[in-house]
């Protein structure tokens, strides 16, 4: 099965859980209980690989700013002649 068809039919039985008065049939709950396994093992094996970004999106915007900072600067010394 493929992940996005995992969250594809999570989603369909959420509106089912909500259409049916927050209640599921035995059936349903262990169909929702093994795709919600299923996708707790995809997402801790993107976290176990380094795969998920951790952390802020202004501190990484601001390490790229000082990268290229520092990349310009040690051009600029390389052109430079005395």
């Amino acid at each position: 099965m493929k992940p996005s068809e995992i969250v594809y039919q999570l989603r369909e039985l959420q509106d089912v859980w909500r259409k049916n008065n927050f209640h599921l049939n035995e059936g349903q709950q262990v169909t929702y209980d093994k795709l919600l396994q299923l996708r707790r093992e995809r997402v801790r094996f993107f976290y176990d690989n380094n795969l998920v970004f951790k952390g802020s999106k202004a501190a990484f915007d601001k390490e790229q700013a000082e990268e290229a900072a520092q990349v310009a600067a040690s051009q600029v010394e390389d052109t430079e002649e005395y």
